[in-house]
């Protein structure tokens, strides 16, 4: 009974409300207070058996629909992932792209936090005496 209901109540309900939004305006506009009011009654009364309807639409997804739409979102994960992973690869100086964030530039030694301990690059080594361990 509530399928049967549901499923012929969306169109005339969205008519109720456009027909009693216009009578409503119609009694606005030519100040009558009684006509603004059956406008405004029947907006109201039409608004839930919209809701119903609307809702008995949405609770109808069948599990076909369901898995279909749960694989599409998967193989567009899927596909986001793959795009990011198998994308042209940067090259190590960073691209021309970086600007003043390239890799060549360090930062200052106060800059960086208390755990992280900076390398020393190739060009500060004093001298070549050190011995590997």
């Amino acid at each position: 009974m509530i399928r049967l209901v549901a499923r012929r109540t969306l169109v005339p309900a969205i008519a109720a409300i456009a027909v009693g939004t216009a009578i409503g305006l119609v009694g606005v506009l030519l100040d009558s207070l009684p006509i603004w009011r059956f406008g405004l009654l029947l907006t109201v009364a039409a608004i839930p058996p919209l809701c119903c309807s609307l809702l008995y639409r949405a609770v109808q997804a069948s599990d076909d629909q369901l898995a279909n739409t749960h694989r599409a979102g998967y193989q567009l994960a899927l596909l986001h992932v793959a795009e990011g992973l198998l994308g042209p690869v940067a090259p190590p100086d960073g691209g021309e792209d970086v600007g003043q964030t390239s890799l060549r530039h360090r930062a200052a030694p106060g800059c960086l936090p208390d755990n992280v301990r900076p390398l020393r690059g190739r060009d500060d080594e004093e001298d070549d005496t050190r011995k590997a361990v």
